[in-house]
């Protein structure tokens, strides 16, 4: 049998305001709307929708070289072509991964409340004289309403079949992962956005100004030296119960100059997930890039870089391009909307009529922006950081 890892990462959460139901035995049914991505060893890929088979136990996915179905036991997997990754999301479907088991003797375990037998991927035993290695990685961590993610649901699930001897999964395989289904469909969103605050300087072809003036068709300065032209901006207040609620929409502060290079040249707000551009000799060196984009929350651990709880009231803006763009806030470098699945669902219904009007067809199409710089992992962000830290190294350095 393959060795199997198992990587559960903190990244993309997500929260629930009314938790699991109390049958958390999930069947096929319950999965409809679910999306699944197939990576294949030629590079291209296919994205398919999850649907109901019947009204009472089994669904299933069907794509051009991959077949699915499940009905309250195993996953069943076929494949035609040789496949290399598989990305399993259950957002769309109001569910999510269950991932450690905890026992009813020790129920402040590992567990969400109403989440107690779960367990990771894993495969049938069949499949024991099968070589190689898999990994699975689950992301979007879900927490419910008023209380921190304990770390064991998870909306996404990605499994690599990269370390089998042939490079990929081809032919079939059952498989499994602890399935809970939430008691309110549409219950499960994203728990934060990714956003510049109201005030922020921004560089565009008339100078510097606040983000908050900024329109459809205003030329912003980009990392390339360019001007792109804004389609859409978008904002959201976030009141003083709604920060209370939710601690994790309380703004980050980066101080001026704790980039390094004397950046930013003011104080700058972004919403915890923000990226921001990392750009030094130790980023070339570790990742092998130019430059990084790093989350906003991921360099709290540096000088002058900090949650602000103090803020009572604050104003979120999306600035959305054609693509994504690295682009100059408060002479910063960092990231604008990057339009994907996960972000288009901060919009609200007029926002997306808005957009697809603007980009017809756009919003059927799951991964619409590719990130304009590489996106490391949690864990490799977290190393990045500690070795700045170690060498008093700042982000933006030549």
């Amino acid at each position: 049998m393959p060795a199997i890892d198992v990587v559960r990462l903190d990244e993309n959460p997500h929260e629930s305001v009314y938790g699991i139901r109390e049958d958390t035995s999930s069947r096929g049914v319950d999965l409809e709307g679910a999306v699944i991505t197939a990576t294949y060893a030629d590079g291209t890929t296919e994205t398919i929708t999850w649907k109901a088979l019947d009204p009472y136990t089994n669904g299933g996915a069907t794509g051009e070289n991959i077949d699915m179905s499940f009905g309250y036991d195993w996953h069943e997997l076929s494949t035609t072509k040789i496949l290399t990754s598989l990305e399993f999301d259950l957002q769309p479907a109001s569910s999510v991964f269950d991932t450690t088991i905890a026992t009813e003797e020790d129920p402040g375990g590992e567990s969400t409340p109403g989440s107690l037998q779960g367990f990771p991927f894993e495969i049938t035993p069949e499949y024991e004289d099968m070589p190689g290695e898999l990994t699975a990685t689950y992301s979007g961590i879900v927490n419910l309403a008023d209380s921190d993610a304990v770390g064991d649901l998870f909306t996404t699930m990605v499994i690599d079949f990269s370390g089998l001897p042939e490079g990929g999964l081809l032919g079939d395989l059952r498989w499994n992962s602890d399935i809970d289904t939430m008691e309110q469909k549409g219950d499960l969103k994203p728990a934060s956005v990714t956003c510049f605050t109201r005030g922020t300087l921004i560089a565009t072809d008339q100078g510097d100004l606040p983000i908050e003036v900024l329109e459809p068709g205003c030329r912003v300065l980009t990392q390339d030296g360019n001007y792109q032209e804004l389609i859409l901006p978008v904002s959201r207040i976030v009141e003083k119960q709604d920060l209370c609620k939710n601690p994790k929409l309380y703004p980050v502060r980066i101080t001026a100059g704790a980039l390094g290079a004397g950046l930013p040249k003011r104080d700058l707000l972004v919403s915890r997930q923000h990226r921001m551009v990392a750009q030094s000799p130790l980023v070339r060196r570790m990742l092998g890039a130019a430059a990084v984009l790093i989350a906003a929350i991921r360099l709290t651990d540096m000088p002058g870089i900090y949650v602000d709880h103090k803020v009572e009231r604050i104003e979120y803006f999306h600035l959305i391009f054609e693509r994504h763009e690295v682009i100059y806030a408060e002479g910063a470098p960092a990231e604008s909307f990057l339009l994907n699945a996960d972000a288009e669902r901060t919009l609200t219904h007029a926002q997306r009529e808005e957009f697809a009007s603007l980009f017809p067809g756009a919003l059927k199409v799951r991964d619409r922006d590719i990130p304009v710089h590489e996106i490391p992992s949690h864990a490799r962000q977290k190393k990045l950081i500690s070795r700045h830290l170690d060498r008093g190294a700042r982000l933006l350095a030549s």
